[in-house]
């Protein structure tokens, strides 16, 4: 049986006073990762002990699976009210499916099931018609809403269906205690979003899809996780399930082995793609709206964001994912492609969470000190909290001078001061030297032109010789043809210093 670690113990506690004070509906958040489900079947076991009947609630196969065999690891006899399950009706515990409920209620030959307590997972969707029709067949039962986020997904807070909140540990709480690990945060890109319309509190998806779903965003993605990504086990999460898809097979034309996941596939197919997630098949696994609730692997140590987001609730999900300690894991890496990390801020910095029917305000509006300010290094890409005393990058050790500082605690990530101080990145000399690769293939150049077209522009050779092959830019082609004509004189200037002739192209004419 799973030992409780303190804080499940004592937010179980918590949860009982206010029971005993008469306050049935009790919101429970804990973050990713923090063992909720844990807390739900200790308190079934403990409910059952006492003669009472119990009724765990989730709107996913995966939560509700989830939860029965968690209840298992506790020796609890339950059955499982879901599409496909075979029923057992007498157990006093029972796992339900909340689609299988509502289509099943109104049934003659149904038998409800009956619940002294209620437990509903991911209950930021308690607001939802079927959730609160399933709570509305149980008037007289204690009820508990398992959640990270206590808010929905357009900010507002369930002020007007629970009665109390207990919060049983934070973020940072965790990371110090070694239940979670610590994260390094990359922020390489930031997509301009501006004229996205807003619906229900998010980006409008069709919209966002055509901003995110590019050649050169694609790519982008691509070619920072090689230079980054450490050859960590990988999620992706993407704009759409087209953007997914383009994304896997970027990875996959790379020489990496990505796999993709969406809400349509057949279930045997999500399996078969986590189960090679899992030993190691497939190194990247991309998808849209699948993972970001009701999944667990914690080998996963890296999750690129590519789908930009305006709610909390979501942006804390998808890092969420990688936070789980594994063996040999010290950290977890997310590279934020989606400008995320600059408006919601980082992971642990997790609000003080409160009750209420209103809109919780989790982007602050005033100018925050410089210690609050997630900035991005310029030159590793890094994101990390500076301070006045200490404003030395962690990953490369790098100082901003006083007017970078200054532009720091103005501005945060210094995008212009990026383009016109520093020298090209990595990345940057990785993608030219792939769209140089290409022009020398297509025009049938011998295999080294590449190599010493990149030295006349960076003054060394490229120090990753395997790399894919880009379609040069316009930029590339200007460049090329520059070297060209740079060549072509150099060539007029030495023939005429050894032969005489003024021309080279009319040698030999009248």
């Amino acid at each position: 049986m799973p030992e409780l670690r303190d804080y499940q113990r004592s937010a179980i506690d918590k949860i009982r006073n206010y029971f005993a004070k008469g306050k049935k509906n009790v919101l429970l958040v804990a973050p990713t990762g923090s063992g909720k489900t844990v807390i739900a079947s200790s308190m079934i076991d403990q409910a059952l002990s006492k003669g009472k009947s119990c009724l765990f609630v989730a709107h996913r196969r995966e939560l509700v699976m989830q939860c029965s065999r968690k209840l298992a690891d506790f020796r609890v006899n339950h059955g499982v009210l879901m599409a496909n399950k075979s029923e057992t009706e007498e157990a006093k515990a029972q796992v339900a499916s909340v689609q299988t409920f509502t289509a099943r209620k109104d049934r003659d030959d149904f038998v409800k099931p009956q619940a002294d307590l209620v437990i509903l997972d991911e209950a930021h969707r308690s607001v939802s018609n079927s959730f609160q029709e399933l709570i509305n067949e149980y008037p007289n039962a204690y009820v508990v809403g398992l959640t990270a986020t206590p808010c929905r997904s357009d900010g507002r807070g369930l002020g007007n269906i629970y009665d109390e909140l207990v919060e049983a540990a934070s973020i940072q709480e965790l990371i110090d205690q070694g239940y979670l690990v610590p994260n390094r945060i990359l922020a390489p890109t930031v997509p301009d979003l501006k004229g996205i319309k807003i619906v229900a509190g998010d980006y409008e998806k069709r919209s966002l899809d055509k901003k995110m779903n590019t050649p050169k965003l694609v790519g982008d993605i691509v070619t920072h996780w090689q230079l980054h990504g450490e050859n960590r086990p990988t999620v992706v999460f993407a704009s759409s399930i087209n953007h997914s898809q383009q994304i896997a097979r970027m990875f996959n034309n790379f020489g990496i082995a990505a796999g993709h996941i969406d809400g349509v596939m057949p279930e045997l197919e999500r399996e078969q793609q986590l189960n090679d997630l899992d030993t190691g098949k497939i190194k990247v696994l991309c998808n849209c709206q699948v993972l970001t609730e009701g999944w667990d692997q914690p080998k996963v140590s890296c999750v690129i964001i590519a789908r930009p987001t305006r709610s909390y609730v979501m942006y804390l999900q998808m890092v969420g994912r990688s936070l789980r300690p594994a063996p040999n894991k010290k950290d977890t890496l997310i590279i934020d492609h989606s400008g995320s990390v600059y408006q919601h801020g980082f992971p642990e910095d997790t609000p003080a969470w409160i009750l209420t029917e209103d809109k919780i305000d989790l982007v602050p509006k005033e100018e925050q000190p410089i210690d609050k300010q997630p900035f991005t290094c310029i030159k590793c890409d890094t994101v990390y909290k500076p301070t006045k005393d200490n404003p030395e990058c962690p990953n490369c050790a790098f100082v901003p001078t006083k007017k970078e500082t200054e532009l720091l605690i103005k501005e945060g990530r210094l995008v212009e001061l990026k383009k016109e101080k520093t020298e090209p990145t990595a990345i940057e000399k990785q993608i030219f030297y792939s769209q140089l690769k290409h022009y020398g293939k297509s025009k049938g150049f011998k295999p080294g032109w590449a190599d010493w077209t990149f030295k006349e522009k960076y003054g060394h050779f490229p120090h990753t010789k395997k790399i894919g092959l880009k379609p040069p830019t316009e930029e590339v082609k200007n460049f090329i043809k520059h070297l060209l004509i740079k060549k072509a004189k150099r060539r007029e200037k030495y023939v005429r210093a050894t032969t005489g002739i003024q021309d080279p192209q009319n040698e030999g004419s009248d």
